[in-house]
């Protein structure tokens, strides 16, 4: 277990990750095109990291990530004991989150144009000032989620759990696009 550390502008392939992170902090390096197995981050923090098109097949709890790339980053295989995800202004275009279990995650002034939520657990989640452009969220949980600030999302109620989730007035268009009617 590596505990307290900070790595710099590393590119990392997947023999070289110890087993575990904890309260660690990567600046600037570069996970991409990689899949990262077994290996568990606990309290760490990615900053200007690379994770573009990153396969990721195990536990991260209370991870942030600021200011990364993160397009493409394929999250379907994470453990189901991940959560409390927090990614702020970071590029989330493409990413695959179908099926996990991300309560309590913080998306905060992110670009997640086309991404997939589908089936996800969303609940509690905060989506604060994020584009959500062609985003889906097929059959997610999104209950006591807050999409208050949140913009160009398409959300069904028909298909996802919404209850007590936080929209603005504004936000409405995002209920009823799905419906082919014309607001004005």
């Amino acid at each position: 277990m590596t505990e307290h550390q900070c790595f710099e502008n590393i590119a990392f392939n997947a023999s070289e990750a110890d087993d575990e992170y904890h309260n660690c902090t990567f600046i600037g390096c570069d996970f991409s095109n990689r899949t990262i197995l077994n290996t568990v981050f606990e309290k760490c923090t990615f900053r200007t990291c690379n994770l573009a098109l990153s396969k990721w097949k195990n536990a991260l709890r209370e991870v942030t990530f600021t200011d990364c790339k993160l397009t493409g980053v394929d999250l379907t295989e994470i453990s189901k004991f991940s959560g409390d995800l927090t990614f702020v202004n970071s590029l989330l275009d493409y990413c695959n989150l179908t099926g996990t279990k991300l309560r309590r995650s913080r998306f905060s002034d992110c670009q997640i144009y086309e991404g997939y939520f589908d089936e996800a657990d969303l609940s509690l989640s905060v989506f604060e000032r994020c584009n959500l452009e062609r985003s889906s969220f097929f059959k997610a949980n999104l209950e006591k989620a807050d999409f208050s600030s949140a913009f160009n999302f398409s959300i069904n109620p028909d298909t996802c759990r919404i209850k007590k989730t936080i929209f603005s007035e504004y936000g409405l268009r995002g209920l009823v696009a799905h419906l082919d009617i014309e607001i004005k």
